[in-house]
């Protein structure tokens, strides 16, 4: 028994960190400012969720867009999200900042994205400033 012991001592430290480890281990070398993700991201607008879509991998939700800071010139554009815990989770309805990369060619918020919900990002928008207000489509 106290040879088992032992050897779990020895080698617990010795276990490679899981998946989930790792992304967290990614949160901490992200850009921390405002002006670092902006400078990072694709694409970071305001919006409101209009329609959600859950695939295999992958949730999408599809935005009307209020006010762009960086790469969106649409009324509406569609945003996709993978289910880690780190990930935002949008919800039809809500409105969010969103600070958005490229993966596969499509606009993505994945962990550790800076996106959330409008109400929460007061100090975010005084930091981006005031963006570009989208003209309805006549």
């Amino acid at each position: 028994m106290k040879g088992l012991i032992f050897f779990l001592v020895i080698l617990f430290p010795y276990i490679p960190p899981s998946h989930r480890a790792g992304s967290t281990m990614r949160c901490l070398v992200e850009p921390k400012s405002v002006k670092g993700t902006l400078e990072k991201s694709v694409a970071v607008f305001s919006g409101e969720v209009l329609e959600i879509r859950n695939s295999l991998n992958l949730l999408q939700a599809r935005f009307r867009v209020e006010r762009s800071w960086k790469g969106v010139e649409a009324e509406e554009v569609w945003v996709s999200t993978d289910g880690s815990v780190e990930s935002p989770h949008y919800r039809a309805g809500e409105k969010y900042l969103v600070f958005a990369t490229l993966s596969n060619d499509r606009l993505f918020t994945g962990s550790c994205s800076r996106t959330k919900k409008l109400e929460y990002a007061e100090r975010d928008l005084q930091q981006l400033g005031e963006g570009k207000a989208l003209k309805k489509a006549e």
